[in-house]
């Protein structure tokens, strides 16, 4: 997983100071040539439309640089439910496992 950046979030991710902080990595890792990025969120517990916004933000971003994103989240968990329901798990990739995600580039 040399050419891949694998970015861990753990606790909430929602409107405010975390979803700023997202933004700010995100346009650090475009400007890089690693555009394969994983978002391991396994230790994430809470997401609201902010979280999921900037989800599919960054993968807008990275697709349109030549990369690709991919999460991975536990497949029960609040996470993998509220990205199946908004459908952004149409556009954001969703693994169980890190191998999985790194494999899928």
């Amino acid at each position: 997983m040399n050419d891949v950046a694998v970015i861990q979030f753990n606790g909430k991710l929602a409107l405010g100071r975390e979803s700023q902080r997202i933004e700010t990595l995100v346009d650090e890792i475009g400007s890089r040539p690693e555009h394969k990025v994983i978002f391991d969120m396994t230790g994430v517990h809470y997401i609201d439309s902010a979280g999921i916004g900037i989800l599919a933000l960054a993968a807008g971003k990275f697709k349109a640089a030549g990369g690709k994103l991919v999460v991975v989240a536990t497949p029960e968990s609040r996470v993998t439910q509220m990205l199946k329901l908004t459908q952004v798990s149409t556009i954001v990739p969703v693994f169980t496992t890190l191998e999985e995600a790194a494999g899928s580039f």
